[in-house]
């Protein structure tokens, strides 16, 4: 009796040293929210984001709260230069975009990447892939890829996008592929709090097996090439280019997907006509 006894004991002990040293960690990340809340942003960080257009149209009080996502998110990831040196232009618009995606959210809220991997150009991924018991290779040649955690992505492909405003955006493209994992499956549906998954299912649903009809009967059609043809890869793949639309052309990604739309300000908790025009 007393063996089991030591043995419920011990176990109370090791809970309450977890629940420590998870309130620990807690206290430690307020301290420096706290902190960083009281820091000024630098000078040198509004010179980098003055050309991007998301940035100057921002009310005064969601810049102070992107100030702030900003400053935590580069206090807290990695940065890692592939073949490169990573500097503060880098580091402040790969930032920007990541938290722009999450100024609806609280702060810490749907924050799972660690790691930034920046490559100076597109680079090679080897795969291998099996079908039928057969093991195929593939190459591929890309602009950006995440994983666990982990978000690699070319800083040419970053400067072109920023270049050619509202074409597209890797950053926010590879982040919301992370957002979609969250519950441990990359398959166009992320955790929903404000919405409701039988909506969000049939809306996306739909678009996605209507554009990929028109595909595989080479129709085309305006709604389609807003999106392009990657977008129907998979459903992944479609909710991460909707997102990239959602931020940067929304007044026509509300036109051409009205019902996709109010589920991405559902989820993303913002209006992009609104906030970020």
């Amino acid at each position: 009796m007393s063996y089991y006894l030591l043995l419920i004991q011990l176990l109370f002990a090791l809970v309450g040293l977890f629940l420590f040293w998870k309130s620990m960690g807690y206290f430690r990340r307020m301290w420096r929210y706290k902190k960083l809340k009281s820091a000024p942003f630098p000078k040198s960080y509004q010179s980098i984001l003055q050309n991007i257009h998301q940035y100057k149209v921002l009310s005064p009080l969601n810049k102070e709260k992107i100030h702030l996502l900003i400053l935590i998110f580069i206090d807290q990831k990695e940065f890692v230069g592939a073949k490169m040196t990573i500097n503060d232009e880098i580091k402040v618009i790969i930032a920007f975009y990541a938290c722009l995606m999450r100024l609806g959210f609280e702060l810490g809220e749907k924050d799972h990447v660690s790691t930034i991997i920046v490559y100076p150009e597109h680079f090679i991924v080897n795969e291998t892939h099996s079908s039928g018991g057969i093991y195929h290779n593939e190459t591929s040649v890309l602009e950006g890829q995440s994983a666990n955690g982990t978000v690699v992505i070319s800083w040419q492909d970053i400067k072109h996008d920023i270049a050619q405003q509202q074409k597209g955006n890797v950053i926010i493209h590879e982040f919301a592929h992370e957002l979609d994992f969250e519950d441990g499956v990359a398959d166009g549906t992320p955790v929903l709090e404000g919405s409701n998954y039988k909506i969000w299912s049939k809306v996306f649903s739909k678009a996605f097996d209507t554009l990929k009809d028109q595909l595989n009967k080479g129709e085309t059609s305006e709604r389609a090439a807003l999106l392009g043809t990657y977008a129907l890869k998979n459903e992944a793949e479609f909710f991460a280019v909707c997102s990239e639309r959602f931020f940067e052309t929304p007044q026509a990604f509300k036109a051409y997907f009205p019902d996709i739309y109010q589920e991405l300000k559902l989820f993303y908790r913002l209006d992009a006509i609104k906030d970020l025009q």
